[in-house]
């Protein structure tokens, strides 16, 4: 090897050697809105392969990075190729998602449906991330909807509720706040199932039921669930995990406690 070509790959090494460092150290604190779509403003700081957990883990450590994004695929996956950037604006695209530091006090659940009962507060084409901020300044709002676009846009129609019970449809999607109570869990979105660990239980209910049972059961870290039933439902079919670890698959959706994200 040439003397060049040793002082270009040392640079190299190192900085994979402060990657790994930071990644296996760091653990996971900024909260993160899910949100379908891609990040295409501010600057690029690096394409990696991760799971989602290092991921974010190495998004704390980069005090410029505000959120990361990464292309669905259509096969399961144990790492992603994931782009990191220093702006947060998401344009939304039903082939792409992202996560996004936020600074919002109040956690938001995602999950696909909509919110049908209850009164509509308000509706108007917005960002998601500004509809958080409305919901946020609306003590009434206990969640909103759009419609799941076929095309890239930035702006969807927003319906604000002041119900927050979700009906299960595949071409919706919802966040609903949650409550700031002792016996109410935050949870983060992922997509892919919880593989490792033991099943604690499995059963048909409701998402907002499938929360309350992992909320009170301490050996429970998260479930899952079939990310596309073939009909409209309230029900779905909830698998219970001991272990937050998630395996990348298109063809399911899970939920992790907050309070053990970090083990991700």
């Amino acid at each position: 090897a040439t003397a060049h070509s040793r002082r270009t790959a040392q640079p190299t090494m190192v900085r994979s050697f402060l990657l790994a460092s930071v990644v296996a150290a760091a653990s996971a604190q900024q909260n993160y809105l899910f949100q379908p779509g891609y990040l295409a403003d501010g600057n690029d700081l690096g394409e990696l392969f991760f799971n989602i957990g290092d991921a974010k883990k190495y998004c704390d450590a980069e005090r410029t990075c505000q959120g990361l994004t990464f292309k669905d695929s259509d096969e399961p996956q144990m790492k992603l190729s994931v782009r990191f950037k220093s702006a947060s604006h998401v344009t939304f695209d039903p082939a792409w998602m992202t996560y996004t530091k936020t600074q919002s006090a109040v956690p938001y659940f995602y999950q696909a449906g909509f919110l049908g009962d209850g009164k509509e507060l308000h509706s108007a084409a917005m960002l998601l991330a500004d509809a958080v901020a409305w919901c946020d300044k609306n003590l009434k709002c206990k969640g909103f909807s759009a419609e799941k676009m076929k095309e890239s846009m930035d702006q969807l129609w927003i319906r604000f509720s002041d119900n927050e019970r979700v009906t299960y449809d595949g071409n919706w999607i919802s966040y609903t706040k949650v409550p700031k109570s002792a016996s109410h869990t935050p949870y983060t979105y992922h997509p892919g199932y919880l593989g490792d660990g033991k099943t604690i239980h499995e059963a048909f209910m409701t998402i907002e039921n499938a929360k309350m049972y992992c909320d009170v059961n301490t050996k429970c870290a998260g479930f899952t669930i079939d990310k596309e039933p073939q009909e409209t439902t309230n029900e779905l079919f909830i698998r219970f995990k001991s272990n937050p670890q998630v395996s990348y698959d298109p063809n399911f959706a899970s939920y992790v406690k907050d309070n053990v994200k970090s083990e991700l």
